[in-house]
C-alpha cells in the first residue's frame, strides 16, 4: 500500500513490538508489520474506517486498538486491525479528533469531539458518557493524560487554553496561569516527570 498523495494525521506504534505501526489518513487507515517498510491498507471492509484522526492502543493487549474517525466515531478492533466494530453508544456526535487511553485500566478511554466536549468510557468502548462540567461552550482540541496518574487529563481548547481533571474527568478547571488564551494544537507530557507539560500553539 501507499499513501503518499495522502495526508496523515496520526501514527500509532505498537508499545510491545515497535515493527507493528498504524497510520490514520483522510482516507483509509494502513499498518506496517516491517518499521514502515512497506504499508497494507486496513480498515476498509464494512464497517469502513475513514478520515481517521487519532489512534490508540491498549497497552496490555496490543492487538486491541481505538480509532476516531472525523465522520464515522471510534471504532474498535481486537485483531490488529484486520476486523472492527462502531462503539459509538452514548456519543452524540461522530466528529471524533482525539483518544486518549488509561495505560494502568485501559478499559478506560477519553474522547475529544468537535462538537460535542469529552466523553469517557470505562468498558472498553461498550458505552460513554459525557464529561464536560467545567467545559460548557467551550471548544476543545486535543486531550493528554497523566501517564502516572491517570486520573489526571488536559485538554487544550480553542482561544480559551488549556483545562485539567483531577478525578478522571467529571471536572475540570481552568490551568492558564502565564498561559495566553491561545488557541491550543498540542499537548504533551514529560513521561517521566509528566507535571512538566508543554502546549503546543497556533500564533503563540
Amino acid at each position: 500500500g501507499n499513501f503518499s498523495d495522502d495526508s496523515v494525521f496520526t501514527i500509532a506504534i505498537d508499545p510491545e513490538n515497535p515493527s507493528i505501526l498504524y497510520v490514520g489518513t483522510d482516507t483509509y487507515m494502513y499498518k506496517s508489520t516491517d518499521f514502515g517498510e512497506t504499508w497494507s491498507k486496513i480498515g476498509f471492509s464494512a464497517p469502513s474506517v475513514t478520515n481517521v484522526r487519532d489512534i490508540v492502543i491498549d497497552p496490555e493487549t496490543t492487538s486491541t486498538i481505538y480509532a476516531g474517525s472525523i465522520t464515522g466515531g471510534v471504532f474498535k478492533s481486537e485483531n490488529g486491525g484486520e476486523y472492527w466494530n462502531e462503539i459509538n453508544e452514548g456519543l452524540t456526535t461522530h466528529r471524533i479528533s482525539s483518544l486518549a487511553i488509561n495505560p494502568h485500566l485501559p478499559t478506560t478511554i477519553y474522547t475529544r469531539t468537535f462538537d460535542g466536549g469529552v466523553f469517557k468510557t470505562t468498558d472498553g468502548g461498550g458505552h460513554w458518557s459525557a464529561v464536560n462540567q467545567g467545559l460548557t461552550g467551550l471548544e476543545t482540541t486535543i486531550l493528554a493524560i497523566d501517564p502516572k496518574m491517570p486520573s489526571k487529563i488536559y485538554v487544550g481548547t480553542l482561544y480559551q487554553g488549556v483545562f485539567k481533571s483531577t478525578d478522571s474527568g467529571e471536572n475540570w478547571t481552568e490551568l492558564n496561569d502565564g498561559l495566553p488564551f491561545f488557541y491550543i494544537t498540542s499537548l504533551e507530557l514529560d513521561p517521566h516527570t509528566p507535571t512538566l507539560i508543554y502546549a503546543g500553539t497556533v500564533g503563540g
